[in-house]
């Protein structure tokens, strides 16, 4: 439901004209200064979509506490791409400084107030596009992550029941930290690191308070946890327990290596592993555990799913080409590809370094944050048709029973600002893992009733909202072993799934 936004209006219309740009109206909150703070406090980026969805407006302007922000409407997301001086750092920085406890030397880096700055971070962008992006780099990630899934899923063969959040978390998040943090030597293979990095990163919005003495000490001691965890993982350590053989190359040990070459000090490489986790896990984590979600509480949706991959597992009885997920089972596809744009509600943006302009005409202001809600793009009936706020994957389906893939170019949870997430084949075909893994070791059902979705948490700071509560739910293992499936990258990647 829309949440109520208190606002009043500066202006009729644009305030004025300068150097013929148009400078967009500035929307007031009902409360001076702290109004706008305490509706995303309380609304989170809902109250961002909200604003948008009560204006005919194509960009509006609000502050924030010390912090002015350029809201951009969906009418306005073609032009995003060709707008100039602007950086996605910065706004990493305003988000994570505090909550991820960074020290000046990361800050300065993040900043991209000089040319070296903004160098090094153009460098980490180029790093993560060459090694995240190629067919090559993902088929290594995905395969070595699915090792470690199937490792997790082994011990827990004889449980009748699982906590799904924290049961996903586990595996995916325990998964992917093991693959690039030194597997069972490093500290993704702590259970209580893991157990302390999922307080963590629930919690990052409450890490944001100013005032210490408010937050949770248990969370607080969550963070430091975590923070050692990281500081105690030595890569030289590891390096020489690998031995004198053949070392393949760690995307982890690259961006340390980047990262030191460009200036960031040895003592700050932490702050570096926290923002890199932070920005691997809690999505993929969060869309996985929805879509595991939306199979409990819909048995048919799960019975369908369910035949379409037994039928791709049959016909191929040994291994099964991760790539063809989408065409094999596109009821599984759909599901994924709706359950992004369900709870797809997030805000995305970037940092202003200069004045320049959206479509050539509307002034966008050094010094703001450009922010543009993906929620009222996603829930517009024009785009995905009757009923956009209900969940219904086979809106994504042509009369084919085949992926649509005129309506699934038009989600926009990786971006929309030019570049795209380079983390995204990664990410789907990790989750493509763990749902096809999942669904072949176990069969899902309600232990009370009809199984109620949680609503979504309101303090996600960045991407899809979290599960506001954990669900235990039944679990059993199917009448036919499928252990011994493996996974294989014949056709390369399926870049359908992710563009």
């Amino acid at each position: 439901m829309p949440v109520h936004v208190a606002v009043r209006w500066h202006a009729l219309f644009f305030d004025e004209e300068r150097s013929g740009c148009i400078v967009a109206q500035t929307i007031l909150p009902w409360i001076p200064y702290f109004g706008h703070v305490l509706g995303y406090i309380k609304h989170g980026d809902d109250y961002f979509s909200d604003l948008c969805d009560k204006t005919s407006l194509p960009t509006f302007n609000i502050g924030m506490a010390s912090v002015n922000i350029s809201l951009i409407t969906p009418k306005m997301f073609k032009h995003l791409p060709k707008v100039h001086h602007l950086g996605l750092a910065p706004l990493v920085l305003e988000m994570f400084r505090r909550s991820l406890g960074l020290g000046k030397n990361s800050c300065d880096l993040l900043s991209e107030k000089d040319d070296h700055a903004k160098f090094f971070c153009k460098e980490v962008s180029r790093l993560f596009r060459e090694e995240l992006g190629p067919a090559q780099q993902v088929r290594k990630h995905a395969l070595k992550i699915d090792e470690y899934i199937c490792s997790h899923i082994a011990k827990g063969n004889d449980i009748t029941a699982m906590d799904l959040e924290d049961w996903v978390f586990k595996c995916l998040v325990g998964s992917l930290g093991k693959a690039l943090w030194g597997g069972e030597k490093g500290p993704f293979a702590d259970d209580n690191f893991i157990k302390q990095l999922r307080i963590f990163l629930l919690n990052i919005q409450n890490l944001n308070n100013p005032v210490t003495l408010m937050i949770d000490k248990k969370v607080l001691h969550a963070r430091q946890y975590v923070r050692q965890g990281f500081e105690s993982f030595s890569f030289e350590e590891f390096r020489a327990a690998q031995g004198s053989g053949d070392q393949e190359d760690n995307l982890l040990d690259n961006v340390r290596q980047l990262c030191l070459q460009h200036g960031a000090s040895t003592e700050g490489w932490t702050d570096y592993q926290m923002l890199l986790i932070t920005g691997l896990a809690p999505n993929i984590m969060a869309a996985s555990t929805w879509l595991m979600h939306h199979l409990l509480a819909d048995p048919a949706l799960q019975t369908s799913v369910r035949e379409q991959l037994y039928r791709f597992v049959e016909a191929s009885p040994d291994s099964i080409d991760l790539s063809q997920v989408s065409d094999a089972c596109p009821l599984l596809a759909a599901t994924w590809h709706e359950v992004l744009r369900f709870h797809g509600s997030f805000t995305l943006g970037r940092y202003v370094h200069q004045d320049t302009t959206l479509a050539g005409k509307y002034l966008l202001k050094k010094g703001t944050y450009a922010l543009t809600p993906i929620r009222p793009h996603h829930r517009d009936a024009r785009t995905w048709g009757p009923n956009p706020d209900e969940f219904h994957p086979e809106r994504f389906l042509g009369s084919d029973g085949k992926i649509n893939e005129a309506r699934r170019r038009h989600l926009r949870v990786y971006g929309t600002f030019g570049l795209l997430c380079p983390g995204r084949f990664l990410a789907v075909h990790m989750a493509m893992a763990l749902a096809v893994r999942m669904l072949l070791a176990f069969e899902y059902y309600a232990l009370d009733g009809p199984h109620v979705i949680p609503q979504e948490a309101k303090d996600s700071v960045a991407g899809l909202a979290t599960p506001a509560w954990d669900v235990k739910v039944g679990v059993r293992k199917p009448p036919i072993n499928y252990d011994h499936v493996k996974f294989i990258f014949k056709a390369g990647l399926d870049t359908r799934i992710q563009e």
